[in-house]
């Protein structure tokens, strides 16, 4: 299936799956390859009142800066340091765990979810430019 069908059907994103039907218009449904970083429900629920009304005001500016143009895999993402969204650049590095941990702590809860339209992560937290 596609990476929006993926993210439909798995429940403990249905969170975002909702954000991601209300923003549409900023994904591809197909065509080019993407790499989609998905927040669990867990990581909504760590957000401030105000984090979560500027999101759901919002849904497309949080998934643009979640959405990868191309395929990206844990494998090569050991070999970078940053890695460019489509709005956004998120740090990308290791715990002492060897773990990978993107942007402001994100860890991946699962991990190179194959689809026929790209790649999905499940991240533990909603990575916000609060800058």
């Amino acid at each position: 299936g596609s990476v929006h069908e993926y993210v439909r059907t798995k429940e403990c994103c249905s969170k975002f799956a909702k954000l991601l039907e209300d923003a549409s218009s900023t994904v591809p449904k197909n065509g080019s390859s993407k790499t989609l970083f998905v927040p669990n429900n867990s990581a909504f629920e760590k957000l401030s009142d105000k984090d979560l009304q500027t999101i759901e005001e919002n849904p497309g500016d949080l998934v643009a800066s979640l959405l990868y143009k191309g395929d990206l895999v844990t494998a090569g993402m050991f070999h970078i340091s940053e890695m460019k969204t489509i709005d956004k650049t998120w740090s990308v590095n290791l715990s002492e765990e060897n773990e990978l941990i993107v942007g402001d702590g994100a860890r991946l809860v699962e991990s190179d979810v194959v689809c026929n339209d790209g790649v999905v992560h499940v991240i533990d937290t909603v990575l916000l430019d609060n800058s």
